[in-house]
């Protein structure tokens, strides 16, 4: 095998995705009905052209008229002709080449015929093992001897469509099992003659197997058990959807469902003769079954009986062995853990003093401050030596008032520990009266020298506080070596409000981890509502919609993952607590209020604007509903999808829910913003958008703009080159979350493909660029 590796030089394993352009067609055999429809269906969803050939001329044109009004920008050519008489590739291939400015891209040999009976019952004037010769060797062999050398100029797919039958052999299908063999071969065998040849690669052959398949012909007309199988039949949607990825994306195999893969997988593993007995019995029907089990009664009576009684002693040895287990830990004693317990406490507290005092004992006979030295080196050792144990979070009512109790004490005294107002005025005195020359009565400054006196003079709680890295985070090139004392003084206001806050905070901390969760954020914003000025005007009866419009905020923002919880270091960080607690200004600015989230004028509208929306009042959205948000400019085909990854209830939007799509629509560039944005857009949770799901919602813009009068639609090739020029993703074809939030253009190109405001105002924007102003993303505009 290594020596076939380093033999094949020229293969690779990845080949350029194909994209379709005005003259691209694919060629579908069997067009008319299973997977060959279902494979149309998604090809006209990456505007590729069709020319569909099938017997049934009343199916081609139900089909061709309904792909028509899905994508009305392509072209559609069906062909009448049966495959198994004689001669049909060459006279497909002419009418084929009588159409003008067709260039076959994508070639899918997927007609097909099924037989599942015993060889000799079926009689000799039946044509069917003819049929299947010609549809699974000799058509196929012909289109693909014709098409190929006119593919080896441009990037192009040739589709074999066997199945997953032709790896093993398959009594009561033979006929069907060895045609189908053929086709394997054939595929695999040009796929690597091709690639030897042909340098640029243009080529690639993908053999796609699936198993049984329901919504087909195959099924419709075959009784055998396989179809009435779960979890191992897929219908003709799923199969065709993998194929059209895998062709697109130039893959050279394709099993859909894992179910087929494993029995690929196991039909090479076990004997030949318990293969041929599977598929004997799953392909026979049902009755045929029935009669094949009741012969054979007396041997299946006594394996089913053995194998019960083996599950039986398994299940008897394995009890023992619980019961055993159970009792050994019912014998222990709980006095025995306690001790364990106590015993290590009373280890880890003996090494810490043996430590102390070894350490005690050496600096006695270095320094004579005993005092102060055996303070320093306590203090030092035992932060070091403290043992870490497991924190139980006690269950019982006593354990959990007990901890509460020990928290609220420790918050008491740490609390305690905080400077007050009064000593950060003093510290401010201390400061100007030790300004370090040449002294600026505007713009007062101290060195580090005078900065470490005022220290030594300051209260211990300021002492603290200032470690000598922050005179060195506050420096600014100042030639003498000096901060600012107002940097210094705001410095220490900072950190007093940052311990109060996170004090304030810590006592809604129920559980005590850390973290605040939804209802100890809520209880928290409730109690501090008397306290703010701003919100002297709420209604006490809005209280309660006024507290989860500010919640949602906070979570939206610190909690992406919807894990429920915020870490309290994170909320007095995030900036949006100030933003809360500047409501109690009196003379807040009425311009920032309005813009301010947390602010009674801006959550008031935003309510005001929910129960505008929800017009039969039951305080829920439809989708109806939301659809009239931002004066009706979101797409259809957006708004299904909210409703499809949001929560809902009975279908329809809460207000919690609500706020999340507000959030996220006025703050598209934010990464938040972009994670909500890119989880609608992206239809099948793949983790990164590819031009059908770009062309998916580019269709829902293109049928809102056609109803209003504005100016001509750009096609979408145009549209999508934009997208990746702006974007410029790592993967040529997929655009990931991380790539919009880099390119920092993410907002934009989402809002292009989803609302039509955006999207006429990027059309537009050389003309209305001299009136555009900046806006904020953190802006309310309800």
């Amino acid at each position: 095998m290594f020596i076939g590796y380093l033999f094949s030089s020229k293969r690779q394993s990845h080949r350029l995705s194909l994209v379709a352009n005005r003259s691209s067609y694919a060629l579908v055999t069997g067009a008319s009905s299973g997977i060959g429809a279902q494979i149309c269906r998604h090809l006209i969803r990456h505007d590729f052209n069709l020319i569909m050939v099938a017997r049934s001329q009343t199916k081609l044109r139900i089909l061709a008229d309904e792909f028509r009004q899905i994508n009305d920008k392509i072209n559609i050519h069906i062909i009448i002709q049966d495959l198994t008489e004689l001669n049909a590739a060459e006279n497909l291939i002419n009418k084929i080449d009588a159409l003008n400015d067709v260039n076959i891209d994508i070639l899918i040999n997927n007609a097909g015929r099924g037989c599942t009976k015993p060889f000799l019952q079926i009689s000799a004037n039946d044509n069917t093992y003819e049929q299947m010769i010609a549809l699974h060797v000799c058509v196929p062999t012909l289109l693909i001897r014709h098409y190929l050398p006119k593919m080896l100029d441009r990037p192009s797919r040739i589709v074999n469509i066997s199945s997953e039958i032709s790896y093993m052999s398959s009594p009561r299908a033979a006929m069907y099992a060895s045609t189908k063999a053929f086709l394997t071969q054939l595929t695999t065998s040009l796929d690597y003659e091709i690639e030897q040849i042909n340098d640029n690669n243009n080529v690639s052959f993908l053999l796609v197997t699936p198993g049984p398949t329901l919504n087909t012909e195959f099924d419709r007309h075959d009784e055998s058990i396989i179809f009435r199988l779960p979890f191992v039949t897929l219908t003709a949607e799923q199969v065709a959807q993998q194929i059209v990825d895998a062709c697109l994306r130039g893959d050279r195999l394709c099993t859909p469902g894992w179910a087929n893969q494993f029995s690929i997988w196991l039909a090479t593993k076990v004997s030949l003769n318990f293969a041929n007995l599977i598929c004997w019995i799953l392909w026979a029907s049902w009755p045929e079954v029935k009669r094949w089990l009741y012969e054979r009664r007396h041997l299946i009576i006594v394996c089913f009986n053995l194998v019960f009684f083996l599950f039986l002693l398994a299940c008897f040895l394995l009890m023992d062995k619980i019961v055993e287990n159970l009792k050994k830990q019912l014998e222990k004693p709980k006095v025995a853990k306690e001790e364990d317990e106590l015993a290590l406490f009373t280890k880890y507290l003996r090494e810490g003093h043996e430590a102390l005092h070894h350490d005690v004992t050496t600096t006695e006979n270095r320094k004579s401050n005993i005092h102060k030295d055996v303070t320093t080196v306590h203090s030092q050792h035992h932060m070091s030596k403290i043992p870490k144990f497991y924190e139980h979070i006690p269950t019982d009512p006593l354990g959990r008032k007990l901890r509460e109790e020990a928290r609220a004490l420790f918050l008491h005294r740490k609390s305690q520990e905080i400077i007050s107002s009064d000593e950060a005025n003093s510290l401010l005195t201390l400061l100007e009266e030790n300004a370090s020359p040449p002294l600026d009565p505007d713009s007062p400054k101290i060195n580090y020298d005078d900065f470490m006196k005022v220290v030594q003079k300051a209260t211990p709680a300021i002492a603290n506080l200032f470690p000598p890295t922050i005179f060195a985070d506050l420096y600014q090139n100042d030639p003498y070596g000096r901060v600012r004392i107002l940097d210094l003084y705001q410095y220490t206001m900072r950190k007093m409000w940052y311990h109060h806050s996170r004090m304030g905070l810590s006592l809604y901390d129920s559980i005590g981890q850390g973290y605040l969760r939804e209802s100890d954020l809520e209880d928290y914003i409730y109690e501090l509502i008397p306290t703010m000025h701003q919100l002297s005007q709420l209604q006490e009866t809005f209280y309660k919609f006024y507290v989860c419009t500010a919640v949602r905020k906070f979570f939206f923002f610190l909690d992406p993952l919807r894990t429920g919880r915020i870490a309290i270091p994170d909320i007095l960080c995030s900036g949006y607590l100030d933003k809360l607690l500047e409501l109690r200004e009196e003379d807040a600015d009425v311009d920032d209020l309005e813009q301010n989230w947390f602010s009674c004028q801006s959550a008031s509208k935003i309510y005001t604007r929910y129960l505008q929306l929800d017009k039969d009042h039951n305080g829920l959205l439809s989708r109806d509903e939301l659809t009239k948000y931002n004066s009706s400019t979101l797409t259809p085909v957006f708004i299904a999808r909210v409703f499809q990854e949001c929560l809902t209830y009975g279908g329809e939007m809460d207000y919690k829910s609500y706020l999340d799509f507000v959030l996220a629509l006025e703050n598209r560039n934010s990464p938040q913003g972009l994670r909500y944005l890119f989880q609608i857009m992206d239809t099948e949770n793949k983790g990164f958008l590819h031009p059908g799901d770009l062309n998916y919602f580019y269709r829902g813009m293109v049928q809102m703009l056609s109803t209003r009068p504005l100016t001509d639609i750009p096609p979408f090739n145009n549209v999508q080159n934009e997208i990746f020029d702006m974007v410029k993703p790592v993967d040529s074809m997929r655009i990931t979350l991380k790539d919009l939030i880099n390119c920092g253009q993410g907002g934009l190109v989402l809002s292009i493909l989803i609302d039509i405001g955006s999207f006429w105002a990027y059309e537009n924007r050389e003309s209305l660029m001299p009136q555009q102003a900046p806006t904020k993303d953190d802006s309310i505009h309800v």
